[in-house]
């Protein structure tokens, strides 16, 4: 009997012993900064992708990656065989319409013999016309003979006129066709000067998409350029949260390549929701740009909605789902502030010293 008793009491004892104690934490004040959280890609803050206009093949790359440019620097070549075989055409048919209005050409030259002969013509016919007159009016011969010889010099006035309208109509069709087809050259030349692709701003290639050969359709992505020392930061907020952000809050950064904490501020929200990703995107600007960037660098950062001082802090999973703690008197309810990812602050119903309870699962 007494054997028993001192096996239960062991037992007992060893229960007691293993019973696990319960995760507490001593309440008390401190910072606590209430944050949105975000995934951050760097860019440059102006960046463009080099596109063409033209339909051709890849004939020259005239940059590396890397390399710093000018607005105009002449970056790649495109060889359109189109645009080579229709810009010669269209010379070829300016030079023919420049010489058919040259005073010499063919052209003009037999329309000017024309006249030439039918004005010698009409000057026959005006002096026997003033013959004619002068001896009908002496009664030399007959009205039918001075009408007849009347009506052959008004019909070679009438015919040199129209030869020399002719002429003049001629030389303004030739002209309009020259012009024409001077205008259908320098269009043809400038799609031809749209193989030569250069810069539009001053900045670093960060990215050549194609290779010497390849073909390039129209608008097609060619090469990427952008700022080569001036950085934005993109985040992408929840719809969730973006009511919270405004332009002027501050930017704590955290990227993979850097050991410290990088500052910015927001500058831009975007107005309207990816409805893909179901998020905003919104561009924030380094205080201090670093040294040294690279486009494409990720990282996380906080954006710093507001921050406290020697407030009462406890940690959020401390809180259950009514907005009560557990204390060494039972359950109290608490009035509840900002909230960090793992923080949040008690503004009522606790100080700083009491003892509360993790909740048991």
């Amino acid at each position: 009997m007494h054997i028993n008793r001192f096996v239960v009491l062991t037992l007992l004892l060893f229960i007691v012993g293993c019973k696990k104690e319960r995760d507490s934490f001593t309440v008390k004040k401190q910072d606590l900064v209430e944050a949105v959280y975000s995934s951050v890609v760097i860019d440059p803050l102006q960046v463009y992708t080099v596109r063409s206009t033209i339909t051709g093949y890849l004939a020259e790359i005239l940059v590396e990656e890397g390399d710093l440019v000018e607005p105009g620097s002449l970056l790649f070549g495109i060889r359109d065989v189109t645009a080579d075989r229709t810009t010669e055409n269209a010379r070829l048919t300016f030079q023919q319409a420049q010489k058919n209005l040259k005073s010499d050409a063919s052209i003009l030259t037999d329309l000017q013999l024309e006249i030439d002969q039918l004005a010698l013509k009409r000057k026959n016919d005006s002096l026997n016309y003033s013959r004619s007159k002068t001896l009908f009016d002496k009664q030399a011969i007959s009205k039918i003979d001075f009408e007849q010889s009347e009506l052959q010099f008004g019909s070679s006035k009438s015919t040199h006129q129209a030869a020399k309208n002719r002429l003049q109509r001629t030389r303004r069709e030739l002209k309009n066709a020259r012009d024409q087809a001077e205008n259908n050259f320098k269009s043809s030349s400038a799609r031809l000067s749209d193989s030569r692709i250069s810069s539009i701003l001053q900045g670093r290639i960060y990215e050549i998409l194609k290779e010497t050969g390849d073909l390039v359709t129209v608008q097609e992505s060619i090469a990427i350029i952008g700022s080569a020392d001036r950085f934005k930061v993109k985040l992408l907020i929840d719809e969730l949260d973006i009511a919270r952000i405004q332009e002027g809050q501050r930017v704590v950064i955290d990227l993979e390549a850097f050991d410290e904490l990088l500052e910015a501020k927001v500058v831009r929200i975007a107005p309207k929701m990816d409805e893909q990703t179901q998020t905003f995107e919104v561009i924030a600007l380094f205080n201090d740009n670093p040294e040294k960037l690279y486009m494409g660098l990720t990282g996380e950062a906080s954006i710093v909605i507001s921050e406290r001082t020697n407030a009462i802090v406890i940690p959020s999973i401390y809180l259950n789902t009514k907005g009560e703690v557990e204390t060494s008197q039972g359950w109290k309810k608490v009035k509840v502030g900002v909230r960090s990812l793992s923080q949040v602050e008690i503004l009522e119903g606790l100080k700083a010293g009491e003892v509360i309870y993790k909740p048991e699962l």
